[in-house]
């Protein structure tokens, strides 16, 4: 019996793992509807759009994600967060970077800026 109990909670717990991917997945795709519609972009490129953020978001995901190396001591632990920290914004830079060319090919300027305002916006009024 308690043996049964492990295996179902085992069970459980890993099919809840594994569909956490998925469901982000659907936030992303559900969130790139929703800007799409709210910066106006035409019927003819929502698809490309929607392609297009859904991949962008992935890989920012990845970046922030990334495990940051430890330290054995308080000192060295913090001065390895610092420098990660440093690490990942510079990646996420170059990503936003290299995407907003891509963006462009689909938007004008003024639709990735609100893109990126409303990106902004809903991380700061997401709890942390």
């Amino acid at each position: 019996m308690k043996k049964t109990l492990i295996l179902l909670l085992a069970l459980a717990i890993s099919l809840c793992v594994g569909a956490q991917p998925s469901q982000r997945q659907k936030m992303i795709h559900m969130a790139a509807e929703r800007i799409a519609a709210q910066i106006e972009v035409p019927e003819s490129s929502r698809e490309a759009f929607i392609s297009l953020y859904q991949r962008y978001k992935g890989e920012s995901l990845k970046i922030v994600k990334a495990k940051a190396p430890s330290g054995v001591d308080p000192e060295s632990a913090a001065e390895l967060k610092i420098l990660d920290d440093f690490e990942k914004s510079q990646k996420l830079l170059t990503l936003r970077k290299a995407y907003y060319f891509k963006f462009r090919e689909i938007l004008a300027a003024s639709q990735i800026q609100k893109m990126y305002d409303l990106e902004r916006t809903a991380q700061e009024s997401s709890p942390r």
